[in-house]
């Protein structure tokens, strides 16, 4: 079939204001939206990078990963996060200064980390359900089996937490279940969540418990009750969310939390703030960008982590 265009009349005037008016479209649509512009700079992790963004969205540092699942902005400035594959710690300058890698790999090996006051590395290793502490030189100093989980399971569990009380807050992402282990392995607390996996909990100042399941976050007080629940759909019709996975609480109370595969036909957003009052306060939408990003940080406006402690 001869698909050659007709011999027809256009002015070279007419050719470059069509190609400028396509690449302007172009350039338009793979820029990301941002409503209103959150209060700092934002710590997150997209498809296959980890990533520094200005209030206006903008790219101001990134790092090659895997499928991350959680990061954190250490006071050093330096990067600390769990890729499936391993947990990484980076300079600024992108330099490895910390790494470990689970030797069981199936089923994702480390979705979750967190820099412990006495410069220990704890680690929750979904491939095999343990809790790790390492030292600085990435020696296992501390290790606790935790049930259920399966050699190899893909959903063991997502986000794990130590404790202000030394204690251990884990999300059993497929049973849906968070519980509180203490060291030696007693379950101490627990709730089911409603939602289709439990993602990330947070232990409050107050003592309740906050939990992200996909479709919702919820609250529960020190007895399992729940107190406060913000569903999706109640976000309003100015936004679309999708899959609400990492969270971090803000001083204020608010939510900030990142969203896995959040885009459907161009629509939803990666990141957004949410008020107790069920209000969006921002949110981040870039459909052409990074589909997935489950965790996340609220920096100063410098780029530096929260002095008061880090809810995340």
């Amino acid at each position: 079939m001869n698909c050659a265009l007709p011999n027809l009349p256009v002015s070279r005037a007419f050719l470059v204001a069509l190609c400028l008016a396509v690449f302007l479209a172009n350039a338009q649509a793979a820029e990301p939206s941002v409503g209103s512009q959150p209060s700092g700079q934002i710590l997150v992790a997209g498809d296959r990078r980890v990533m520094v963004l200005s209030p206006a969205g903008e790219v101001l540092w990134e790092y090659p990963t895997k499928l991350t699942h959680d990061v954190w902005m250490l006071p050093s400035g330096n990067v600390l996060f769990a890729d499936g594959e391993t947990v990484t710690e980076v300079t600024r300058e992108k330099k490895v200064v910390f790494q470990y890698r689970a030797a069981e790999q199936k089923g994702g090996g480390t979705y979750a980390c967190q820099r412990l006051a006495d410069g220990k590395t704890f680690v929750g290793e979904n491939s095999t359900g343990r809790l790790l502490e390492l030292d600085p030189d990435g020696k296992v100093v501390f290790a606790l089996q935790t049930s259920p989980s399966r050699t190899g399971e893909h959903h063991n569990m997502r986000m794990a937490r130590k404790l202000a009380n030394g204690n251990y807050l884990v999300c059993h992402s497929g049973a849906r279940l968070v519980k509180e282990y203490t060291p030696k392995g007693e379950a101490v607390w627990e709730v089911k969540v409603p939602g289709a996996v439990a993602f990330a909990a947070i232990r409050t100042p107050s003592g309740n418990t906050l939990v992200s399941c996909l479709d919702r976050v919820v609250e529960y007080d020190p007895n399992g009750k729940s107190i406060w629940e913000c569903r999706a759909e109640e976000l309003g019709a100015s936004v679309t969310v999708r899959n609400l996975t990492g969270i971090n609480l803000l001083p204020n109370g608010n939510v900030v939390a990142g969203c896995y595969q959040a885009y459907a036909d161009g629509q939803g957003c990666g990141l957004l703030e949410i008020s107790r009052e069920k209000k969006v306060v921002w949110s981040y939408s870039k459909p052409k960008g990074d589909q997935t990003m489950m965790a996340v940080q609220l920096l100063s406006a410098e780029g530096k982590p929260s002095t008061g402690g880090v809810l995340r």
